[in-house]
């Protein structure tokens, strides 16, 4: 399949790993002319069952029987769309939303992740503070943790911490507790800091190369909204200083989608709850359309 054409949108209306509000992130890019403006069609939706708070689950979870049932629904409804021979763009939701794609992937072959997040998000689940599973997702999908998600419908791991790129956090306090435990993975692990070192273009060229070296027959790309510049993406339920800019964004999440061996794409945790002017909304809805822009100007890889 070529790079990103033949957009469907898939809406994952999910809250569960993350708090209520952000189950309402598609529905609100929907709202923004996101579908339109990049002649994408609408494809299933699915719905996540009621949130609940209480952490009792043996894998210290929050939700943990839910964002299992609704991971094996949105990898069907991934497939689906793989099978069409179209581009899914899943719309969380919450980081969550990732299980799916990866399990769609994995049932495929050899797939990687490039995942663009202002955090780690790799506390082993019981040593978490909130239980929420963006706490854990990389943790998780590198078949780490509990067999109900890391090992989701016996696929263990999702996606291999060698096949794995892991670009943009800022959360130092949660770097002294999980980083250095990502960065002693296989996965290529670059900061904010060290990405405006390089260039964001040669940041990701750094990470398609990494991706050359795990053999990978294609990727998924992973974006959490709040790796935006908190000034861009204020409407996040964990906010931070910093972040990157509109033309650091296209430049890097751009080269990615450019690249043919792309096969789905995640937007998770903007809330729009957070957002009552909407400006956070038309800020990350005109990102992403940078992004795909940027895309279409390069020659195919």
């Amino acid at each position: 399949m070529p790079r990103p054409d033949r957009p469907v949108i898939i809406h994952v209306r999910t809250n569960l790993g993350l708090v209520p509000g952000v189950e309402r992130l598609g529905g609100a890019l929907l709202d923004a002319g996101l579908a339109e403006a990049l002649g994408a069609s609408l494809g299933p939706v699915v719905e996540a069952p009621p949130y609940s708070p209480d952490r009792t689950h043996p894998s210290r979870l929050l939700n943990a029987d839910a964002i299992a049932d609704v991971a094996l629904r949105q990898a069907g409804a991934v497939a689906g769309v793989l099978d069409a021979g179209a581009f899914p763009v899943v719309l969380g939701g919450d980081d969550s939303v990732i299980f799916g794609s990866l399990l769609a992937l994995r049932r495929r072959g050899a797939y990687g992740l490039v995942f663009l997040d202002a955090h780690t998000d790799f506390y082993p689940p019981e040593d978490s503070p909130t239980g929420e599973a963006s706490d854990s997702e990389l943790y998780l999908a590198f078949g780490l943790g509990t067999d109900l998600i890391a090992g989701l419908d016996g696929s263990r791991p999702l996606v291999p911490s060698r096949a794995a790129a892991v670009i943009g956090h800022r959360d130092l306090d949660e770097q002294r507790e999980t980083g250095a435990a990502l960065r002693a993975t296989d996965a290529l692990v670059i900061s904010l800091a060290e990405m405006r070192e390089a260039g964001a273009e040669d940041t990701a060229r750094r990470a398609l190369a990494h991706l050359d070296g795990a053999g990978v027959e294609g990727f998924l790309l992973h974006i959490d909204a709040d790796v935006l510049d908190d000034v861009l993406m204020p409407a996040v339920d964990y906010r931070l200083p910093g972040g990157f800019s509109r033309r650091e964004f296209a430049v890097v999440a751009g080269t990615l989608l450019a690249d043919e061996r792309i096969r789905g794409l995640d937007v998770t945790i903007y809330n729009p709850a957070l957002d009552p002017g909407r400006v956070a909304q038309r800020n990350l809805t005109g990102c992403l359309l940078d992004a795909f822009a940027h895309a279409d100007a390069l020659p195919p890889r």
